[in-house]
């Protein structure tokens, strides 16, 4: 085929490809208000974070205005990418208040995006034509449709559908030895890694297997040197994100995070839920977790007999991850979790459907790899007529158990407006000193109503506000007598406070109530507190500053050697 004519099948096949994507999420643009279990957890960090990025704050890690203006360390912790992209995609929509249009928007380009990168990864084993189709059937399939964009709006797990099928391409591409497919696999895998941590820790082995184990013996050496030069580029590049998100959450509450309905125990398919979970949500994860595995078996089997042995080498790896992320949702994998305490911080064993939507549609791809000589043994024909007719009833049942989600559910503009303004976050990301009862939902407004944005413990004190910025606050204080101020702001580490030039430090500390507190001596005096970088961040930074360098600097050395 001719280059022009290669390249304008691309440009149709792709087109379709955002067709479909715009298609799957019109309902969602019809009212942005989605009633996703997680929508408005999103809403929230989204509007905050655009909040505070646009004001000048590179990196938002301290939500300002959350929990009711008292504050939220919530970036410290969750993974800021989605958020960006959702917060340059908002300057295409100034009158979007609440940032939910942005948020959709942003929802729908991961969908599209998760097509593309499907069509691109898919077309190393089947026509360009099959792999378009596959790539709209990836988009469409339950989990990754009516489960997570609209039933639980899962929106940084949305994303990882766009990042795991790319780093599969590149790592495929990285056996040329070129420099280049190193620098763009550590880029890609970076970007999963700012993304979501959950789907790292599903998605990792399967991605160490499928280079340590496909590849020729020959290449295995060589293969492996340069994918470990790309993991550690990654790994150093987010930095920045992870290594403060990992070693500082005892600053928090993350055991509300995997307690009780949150606990993995009581989230295996077939038993669960064990409870706060919907009975009918569990039964429609285990129908199509077991429908989509039983699709990917029938795959193999209509082909095991005609593939050669490279494909066929490759198909049965797919297959072996489709048994065991299917392994993985039920009881039965429970020994495993116990084992690998790690599993345990992913919290649902049936996030693994990202896994096994990626890998079934990889299956689908090596099945139709030799269509033109593929002659199907098995009744002629008949088996491919009830494998198709069971994927048409396992698309269609999003139609079926996700009508009211996808078309008719939906929070209202009101409601969405009030939460901001107290934008309680979830319960794990409460500062440690701040007392439970406080925080709850029903209280945290009364609290913030009964405590002024400074506090003093001497009526004959008086403030002036200077400066209430993101991690930084300035006051001018005039003391009669020495006093004790608190401010409307919750208590973190790294919170530091000078008086004076040249500056005394104060001693800053949390409340009974988990508030900064700190004291003033007589006189006036301008105070500067300010929430200095953690030894993590500064450790996350330092080590993300080099390894982005020694990328540029790759990248330049691949540049100037390419040119000359």
């Amino acid at each position: 085929m001719p280059v022009s004519q290669e390249r304008s099948q691309y440009k149709f096949h792709l087109a379709l490809i955002a067709g479909a994507g715009l298609l799957f999420a019109i309902p969602a643009f019809v009212n942005v208000y989605l009633a996703g279990h997680d929508f408005f957890f999103h809403v929230m960090f989204s509007h905050h974070f655009t909040e505070q990025l646009w004001q000048g704050d590179l990196y938002p890690r301290w939500m300002q205005q959350m929990n009711a203006g008292f504050g939220s360390p919530i970036f410290f912790f969750y993974a800021p990418l989605p958020y960006y992209i959702t917060s340059l995609l908002s300057l295409l929509l100034p009158g979007d208040l609440t940032g939910a249009s942005a948020l959709i928007f942003s929802a729908t380009l991961a969908l599209i995006a998760s097509g593309i990168t499907a069509y691109f990864w898919l077309r190393e084993f089947t026509s360009s034509k099959f792999a378009m189709i596959l790539a709209i059937v990836y988009m469409a399939l339950p989990y990754h449709l009516a489960v997570d964009f609209y039933i639980r709006f899962a929106f940084a797990e949305l994303w990882t559908f766009v990042w795991m099928p790319l780093i599969l391409l590149l790592s495929l591409k990285i056996n040329d030895g070129k420099l280049s497919s190193i620098l763009w696999l550590a880029l890609s895998l970076a970007l999963l890694i700012l993304t979501h941590l959950p789907t790292l820790i599903i998605f990792m082995p399967v991605f160490v297997g499928h280079f340590l184990f496909i590849p020729d013996k020959t290449k295995r050496k060589i293969v492996f040197a340069h994918h470990l030069i790309a993991i550690v580029l990654a790994f150093g590049m987010s930095a920045i994100y992870w290594l403060p998100a990992i070693t500082t959450q005892e600053y928090i509450n993350m055991k509300n995070m995997f307690a009780g309905m949150y606990h993995y125990t009581n989230n295996f398919l077939l038993t669960g839920p064990g409870y706060g979970h919907s009975t009918i949500l569990w039964r429609y994860l285990t129908f199509i977790t077991v429908l989509l595995s039983s699709l990917a078996y029938g795959a193999w089997l209509f082909s095991r007999m005609q593939t050669h042995l490279a494909i066929r080498r490759e198909l049965n790896y797919w297959l072996v991850i489709v048994f065991l992320s299917f392994l993985m949702t039920m009881p039965v994998s429970s020994f495993i979790w116990e084992w690998i305490p790690v599993l345990q911080k992913l919290q649902f064993p049936w996030r693994f459907n990202t896994l096994l939507t990626l890998a079934a549609v990889t299956v689908f791809a090596l099945a139709v790899s030799e269509h033109e000589d593929i002659q199907f043994l098995l009744h002629g024909r008949k088996p491919i007529a009830i494998w198709l007719l069971l994927l048409g009833v396992l698309l269609g049942s999003e139609l079926v158990y996700g009508f009211k989600p996808i078309f008719i559910n939906r929070m209202g503009h009101e409601n969405v407006t009030k939460y901001l303004v107290t934008s309680r976050s979830p319960l794990e990301y409460r500062p440690y000193w701040v007392p439970a009862e406080r925080f709850s939902l029903g209280k945290i407004g009364a609290f913030a109503a009964a405590i002024p944005q400074v506090k003093s413990d001497q009526t004959e004190t008086s403030w002036q506000i200077k400066k209430w910025q993101p991690r930084s606050v300035i006051l001018a204080v005039n003391a009669v007598t020495e006093s004790q101020l608190t401010l409307h702001h919750f208590y973190y580490p790294g919170w530091s406070g000078f008086i004076d030039s040249p500056a005394t430090q104060l001693q800053v500390k949390p409340s009974a109530t988990g508030l900064i507190q700190f004291p003033v001596p007589a006189g006036q005096h301008e105070v500067t507190l300010t929430l200095q970088p953690l030894p993590e961040e500064r450790a996350g930074i330092a080590i993300s500053f080099a390894a982005i360098l020694v990328w540029l600097v790759l990248g330049i050395f691949r540049f100037v050697r390419r040119t000359s």
